[in-house]
């Protein structure tokens, strides 16, 4: 078959539903609130159907209990409350009178295993525990009635007749009042008060009264076994959110207010992930120490230590100070029980110099005014004491350019600061020709230059010590750049004179046959000698060192002669030539040291 049941409203409008598609039919079910008339009609889902059709009303009898908090059956909190779900779609209401102050929970059990009953509790004001479920917490936070329903969860019977019982437990007092009308009125004290929370619902309201010009801290501590302090929301008169406490793990929940007005404010302490005891203290902070803007700030001389109390998360603390151009200036973080949310330098008309980042900042002063130094917990800050050290660490102790570049002499360290990456320290000392030096770095690098041409540099390192050995090929200043480090020391060794020159110009004259003793002195080194030669005359010539050399020869006209492994050549002009000695820098590392020149 393909029938339609409907129940409709005066106005035609459908109230319920039902197709009936076998031939025995489907009853539909419906419960009227009030006295009325009931309209139900027939029509075929199918317009091409038609048939005969039989239809039953029957009076299922009165629901044993009412549907809204009108018509709501009064409970007693000391008994048991029993009721069917004649539908599926049953509502049993309960009215229960309760007073504030005290936590429950209500029990559902349905005596048919297969229909398990929901219950939801609202309050006098409206709050609802939530999706119905078999057990209900709530926290009787008002006088008056409160509404508990009854309901199952889907079944594939429409009547179910599922029995049922309601059990009120009493969890608890609770110990403090949850609106603003039962808060607890607080008196500021150095010492902590306790209280429990007691579930989700849960919330603690307080209340304190001000002094105009007074800032008051209520704070509440991470008890052990827990990472996290209540919630906290401070409240002005009007009911309106003055601040919310950040949570930090295991750190104090915190909201404070300095007053404009004597007035009253409120605190409320809430479940949020926090549940048990707590202990908490509200403390008379006394008036702010120091002001909030340039107007009135604090005037120190540097070098002191700033110290202060950001007493709310909205203070600012300003101090004011001389700076002299051309000096640097310290300012760490030392501390404190607050988190540095902001610190900023700022010159004479507000312009913001520098801020304060990985607990510290330096600045170089350019000119002689008063500047300001503003320290604020910020918006995800937290505020509580704090402690700069502000230091003026002088002038810059040695200049930037090689035209102040300060004299470096042999055996006679200099020691030396940077403290701004921009800062180069510049130093100069005067080489001369042919003359070995070394230069020492201690937690530092440098740079070198010189208009007599780059020096040729060999560095090594130890610890925190770097070493640079210079071979000068030319009489001309060299200016050492210091780059990198904070505190340095810098020093110059005179390693004595070349043994002999580099090039054919400065070359050293002999004669054969020959032993003679010398040193390549750095990687850097070449020994050059001179001397006339006959075309066609065999000779050989070796430099016998403890480490690897080469040995070349030239011929007049600046050609290198060809050399057997043992050093045996025949030059093929006649003239002067020249024997070179360097060590061999693919062979060693750092090949230099004493070595002797035999020719024959």
């Amino acid at each position: 078959m393909g029938w339609g049941l409907e129940r409709i409203d005066a106005e035609g409008r459908r109230l319920e539903q039902l197709p009936v598609w076998i031939s025995s039919g489907r009853p539909l079910y419906f419960k009227v609130h009030a006295a009325e008339t009931t309209y139900l009609r027939m029509s075929t889902i199918h317009s091409e159907l038609s048939g005969p059709y039989s239809c039953k009303l029957e009076d299922l009898g009165p629901d044993d209990h009412g549907d809204t908090l009108d018509t709501a059956t009064p409970w007693s909190p000391d008994t048991v409350a029993t009721g069917v779900m004649e539908l599926v779609t049953d509502v049993d209401v309960f009215a229960l009178s309760l007073r504030r102050g005290a936590f429950y929970r209500v029990v559902c059990t349905s005596q048919l295993p297969s229909v398990p009953c929901k219950v939801n509790v609202l309050s006098p004001t409206g709050v609802s525990t939530g999706e119905p479920a078999s057990t209900a917490s709530f926290n009787a936070s008002h006088d008056g009635t409160y509404r508990v329903e009854v309901t199952s969860t889907f079944a594939q019977d429409v009547v179910i007749q599922a029995a049922y019982s309601l059990q009120l437990e009493n969890l608890g007092t609770d110990d403090h009042g949850d609106t603003r009308e039962h808060a607890t009125r607080l008196m500021p004290s150095p010492s902590p008060f306790s209280g429990m929370l007691s579930g989700a619902m849960d919330r603690d309201v307080f209340s304190f009264s001000t002094q105009v010009g007074h800032a008051y801290l209520f704070i509440c501590d991470v008890l052990p076994g827990q990472l996290l302090a209540p919630r906290l929301v401070l409240l002005d008169a009007a009911g309106r959110q003055v601040e919310i406490a950040p949570y930090f793990q295991e750190q104090p929940t915190r909201v404070s207010v300095e007053a404009t007005t004597a007035t009253e404010y409120f605190v409320e302490l809430s479940y949020g992930t926090y549940v048990g005891t707590y202990s908490c203290r509200l403390e008379d902070l006394g008036f702010d120490d120091h002001a909030d803007s340039s107007v009135g700030a604090t005037v120190v001389m540097l070098s002191t230590r700033l110290t202060g109390h950001l007493e709310t998360r909205s203070d600012v603390d300003v101090f004011a100070f001389p700076m002299r151009p051309g000096h640097f200036y310290s300012f760490q973080w030392k501390g404190g029980t607050s988190s540095p949310g902001a610190v900023w330098l700022k010159n004479a008309q507000g312009t913001v110099l520098q801020t304060m980042n990985f607990g510290g900042f330096t600045y170089l002063a350019s000119s002689e005014e008063r500047y300001t130094l503003e320290v604020d917990a910020a918006p995800l800050g937290r505020a509580g004491t704090f402690s700069i050290e502000a230091t003026d660490l002088g002038p810059d102790d040695h200049g930037d350019t090689p035209e102040t570049a300060t004299l470096l002499e042999p055996g006679l360290p200099l020691s030396g600061a940077r403290y701004l990456g921009s800062d180069r320290d510049v130093f100069v000392f005067s080489m001369e020709e042919n003359t070995l030096y070394r230069v020492n770095c201690t937690g530092c690098d440098v740079t070198f230059q010189s208009p007599g041409g780059q020096p040729r540099t060999l560095k090594t390192t130890r610890n925190s010590t770097i070493s640079y050995h210079l071979d000068a090929y030319a009489t001309a200043p060299v200016y050492i750049t210091i780059y990198s480090g904070s505190l340095y020391q810098l020093s110059l060794e005179y390693l004595g004179k070349d043994d002999h020159g580099d090039d054919t110009d400065h070359a050293t004259g002999i004669t054969y046959p020959l032993n003679l003793q010398a040193a390549l002195d750095s990687v850097f080194d070449v020994d050059v000698f001179s001397l006339s030669l006959l075309a066609g005359q065999t000779h050989r010539v070796r430099a016998i060192a403890g480490f690897s050399t080469v040995v070349s020869v030239l011929a007049p006209d600046g050609t290198e002669v060809t050399k057997s492994f043992e050093g045996d050549f025949t030059p093929t002009q006649s003239g002067l030539h020249h024997i070179q000695v360097r060590p061999n820098l693919t062979v060693w590392s750092y090949p230099s040291g004493p070595y002797r020149l035999t020719f024959d």
